[in-house]
């Protein structure tokens, strides 16, 4: 196992990485999720939430150049591996029969830069304020960044909710394969549990998914004002 991992460029040794740093941002996920719903609660839990994430400066920092650490070397790691696998085989296949592979799995290539592509917008619209300034330095009566008014700005333009949505779609595509193979990676199999390891990517983009689409579509249907 030490030597997979202390010779990266193996196959084995990058599916390895692929697997272990696409876990760690899909737990990133689950909680950046779960957090957010906070926004049910109302203005003051939401914002609250965002300023004690704030107080904490250089955990904030640190955790968010962990994950572009991670980020970056996942998508390094997964084209590099996408690479060697295209060229062990320059010619395609006169003819491709799919029996086991599912839409998901046959583009993760194409989904995973759709979806980097959204993250980098979602990091630039909410958290920078470059796309949309607007509230972005907007206070709520407490002194704290109104977190909660920039969500019900963003999200009653019909543009935004769009877009918002489509990356939940290409979330559920990537996540979903993503979490299985990860799970076959490791090698965790055996009869009894093959099932709920096979539903587990499922389970876990749906769940990410759904969390994240409410909370687009409550803003925008006036549930959450």
């Amino acid at each position: 196992m030490i030597r997979l991992f202390t010779q990266p460029h193996a196959s084995i040794g990058s599916k390895l990485l692929v697997a272990a740093t696409g876990l760690g941002l899909a737990g990133f996920v689950v909680f950046h999720m779960l957090g957010n719903l906070q926004v049910f609660q109302g203005r003051q839990a939401l914002n609250g939430y965002a300023a004690f994430l704030r107080d904490m400066p250089m955990l904030l920092w640190t955790v968010r150049a962990g994950l572009l650490a991670v980020g970056l070397f996942h998508v390094w790691t997964a084209l590099t591996l996408a690479k060697r696998n295209r060229d062990a085989r320059p010619i395609g296949y006169a003819k491709r029969t799919y029996r086991e592979a599912s839409l998901a799995s046959r583009t993760m290539a194409v989904t995973g830069s759709l979806l980097l592509a959204f993250i980098i917008f979602h990091v630039l619209h909410l958290t920078a304020g470059v796309v949309d300034g607007s509230y972005h330095d907007a206070l709520d009566v407490r002194g704290q960044r109104d977190v909660y008014g920039k969500l019900m700005h963003t999200f009653a333009n019909p543009w935004y909710v769009a877009v918002y949505l489509a990356g939940q779609v290409l979330l559920v595509f990537h996540l979903s394969h993503g979490v299985s193979s990860t799970v076959q990676t490791f090698g965790l199999e055996h009869p009894a549990m093959n099932r709920v390891f096979k539903a587990a990517g499922p389970v876990a983009a749906w769940f990410v998914a759904l969390g994240n689409a409410a909370i687009v579509l409550a803003v925008f249907v006036g549930v959450v004002r």
